[in-house]
Parts: structure tokens; sequence; C-alpha cells
């Protein structure tokens, strides 16, 4: 169980750093359409693109970026050294959490993204359940 849990914070950890730091060097809607034209690769999907993203949202998700790239370092941290830091576990799991319920209040009040952040949505929603299940029977 300690190493499902190590390998999830490892691979959430550098996803998170990675956009992260796209967001801040190339900007939330390259990062998007890099991300959209991947899904529609690999599904063979036909999904509309978003296109030019307006500046305030630009500033606003390139101020909010490194604190997801933070959150990458903390997943990295646990994955490194789970026993010591295993109360980060349930705080890292709500954090990822709320990500996705506020990903959930978006599609009720604004619609539907492009179908990969519905996806992304679901799996911010189902893994920190999966962490935490983990967590709870690790024998740390």
């Amino acid at each position: 169980m300690i190493l499902a849990l190590r390998v999830l914070h490892a691979a959430l950890g550098l996803a998170a750093i990675a956009i992260c730091l796209s967001i801040l060097l190339l900007g939330p809607a390259a990062t998007a359409g890099f991300t959209e034209a991947r899904y529609e690769a690999l599904t063979g999907g036909a999904g509309r693109l978003t296109g030019p993203w307006p500046a305030t949202m630009d500033s606003e998700l390139r101020f909010f970026a490194p604190f997801w790239g933070a959150f990458g370092l903390a997943a990295l941290a646990v994955a490194r050294d789970p026993r010591r830091r295993r109360r980060w576990v349930p705080i890292l799991a709500a954090v990822f959490f709320a990500g996705g319920i506020g990903r959930a209040i978006s599609l009720a009040t604004v619609g539907a993204p492009h179908p990969v952040f519905t996806l992304l949505m679901a799996i911010e929603l189902v893994l920190p359940l999966i962490c935490l299940a983990l967590w709870r029977v690790a024998r740390f």
C-alpha cells in the first residue's frame, strides 16, 4: 500500500510541476490547447478546441500556477518519505478533491468544457478517494 501511495504521489507531483511550468512559461491557452490536441489524437475525438483566452484569464491562471507547483512539490515530498509525511496525505487529497469540486461547479454553472477537462474532473474526484483508502490501510 505504501508503494502505491508513493507511485500515485510521485506521478501527481511530477504532473503538477510540469503543468505549473507550462502555464507559467507558455501560457494557459497553449497548455490547454496541447492537452486538448493530445486527447483528440488519442481518442480520435473531434471536440472543439478552446482557442485563445482573454488576458484576464491568462493573468489569473499564471498567478495560480505556482500554487499548483507547490502542491506538486508537496506530493513529491510524500512520495519520497511517506512514513514521515503521512499526515500530509489527507490534506493533499482534500486539496485535489476541492479542485475537482471547482470543476464540477464550473460544469454546472458555465457549461461543459472540452471533454479532456471533464475527464480530469472525474480523476480529481476519484483519485483522492483512492489515496485516502490506501493511506487508511497502509502500515506506516
